[in-house]
């Protein structure tokens, strides 16, 4: 059987390509706007935020998906598995997107961001932030979704952001230094003076934990800046301070320093396991804690000598060392007898 082709056939092939190629193109264009994301339920919140955002105007696809049409069909593929996810709950939750500085770029342009910005008082450069190869979400990541991004991965432009750089410290790859003189980006006198963490009520006692040094450095620029609030004592700590701070709280005479920041009733015995500074009485008693705590627990502070330099002289019945312990009787544990090789022995 012969196959012809006709005007008519090639007509109906012609009719039929085309209605596939624009019904393909419309499911495209329908699967990538609000109102079909928001035919699931845990999309609507996404959905209404947007709504109410500066991007409402903005399709889905432009900011969740890489440019280029290769990326866009991809995307789409894997899209295909999210109405079996939906129906079956077999989702990670909560849903969390991504937006590549590529996509952003598509309509914030050189043009836009290669010009100082300002806004409320603050005036950004955002060149620089491009050229050094930061996200844009590390500071906009709520501007299409606002507070139904879920409150861990919410990030906003803060002063913490741009000290990580303008500390003074920083050089850029052409040896410019990223100053953190106040004017360059505070246009209003005292405007933002202060980071927004500085207002929450636990940061006088959290600040060391979640703050990066180099970012306290770029407004706090005398040496004294943390001691003079630490109560003379150098902060961050220095490389020994473990294994000599029991010093400096003993010359202090208390531990008010220390409760500045670490609750040390209950703080020093993670570590030390027992009572810190040690009780008069701790030299006649501390066998019985050693026993119960271990070894280990005293050689957080201590070394063998330490051990040695009582025990020792104790065991040779030195009265100095007997009266130290307060007549408590003591003696080293025997040396254990070297094993035998099993074939050093005789037959």
């Amino acid at each position: 059987m012969g196959f012809r082709l006709t005007t008519r056939g090639l007509t109906a092939a012609a009719v039929l390509l085309t209605v596939v190629v624009v019904g393909i193109g419309v499911a495209l264009a329908a699967t990538s706007t609000p109102q079909f994301c928001a035919l699931c339920k845990s999309h609507v919140p996404y959905v209404e935020e947007y709504k109410k955002s500066a991007h409402s105007d903005v399709n889905c696809e432009q900011c969740h998906s890489k440019p280029g049409p290769f990326f866009f069909l991809t995307a789409k593929l894997e899209a295909l598995q999210q109405p079996i996810a939906q129906i079956t709950g077999d989702y990670e939750k909560p849903i969390l997107g991504y937006v590549l500085n590529q996509s952003c770029r598509r309509c914030h342009n050189n043009d836009l961001l290669f010009h100082p910005v300002s806004k409320n008082g603050i005036r950004v450069q955002h060149k620089h932030l491009i050229e050094a190869g930061f996200l844009c979400m590390r500071c906009h990541s709520t501007q299409a979704h606002g507070t139904a991004v879920p409150e861990g991965s919410r990030t906003y432009p803060s002063m913490d952001q741009c000290l990580i750089c303008h500390n003074n410290e920083y050089r850029a790859p052409d040896g410019q230094v990223a100053t953190s003189r106040c004017d360059l980006c505070h246009t209003l006198r005292d405007y933002g003076a202060v980071p927004a963490t500085h207002k929450e009520p636990d940061w006088p006692t959290r600040h060391g934990a979640v703050g990066i040094l180099s970012t306290c450095s770029a407004c706090h620029i005398k040496k004294d800046a943390c001691s003079k609030c630490h109560n003379g004592i150098l902060m961050p700590h220095p490389t020994a301070w473990i294994s000599k701070h029991g010093l400096t709280v003993d010359e202090r005479g208390d531990s008010k320093a220390c409760d500045q920041c670490h609750d040390t009733k209950q703080y020093c015995r993670t570590c030390h396991q027992v009572r810190m500074p040690h009780p008069a009485d701790w030299i006649p008693a501390h066998p019985v804690v050693t026993a119960q705590k271990g070894a280990e627990t005293c050689f957080n502070c201590h070394v063998l000598a330490n051990c040695q330099a009582c025990h020792e002289q104790h065991q040779s019945g030195e009265p100095r060392a007997h009266k130290l312990l307060g007549g408590v009787k003591y003696s080293l544990p025997p040396t254990p007898a070297p094993t035998s090789s099993p074939i050093s022995g005789g037959g």
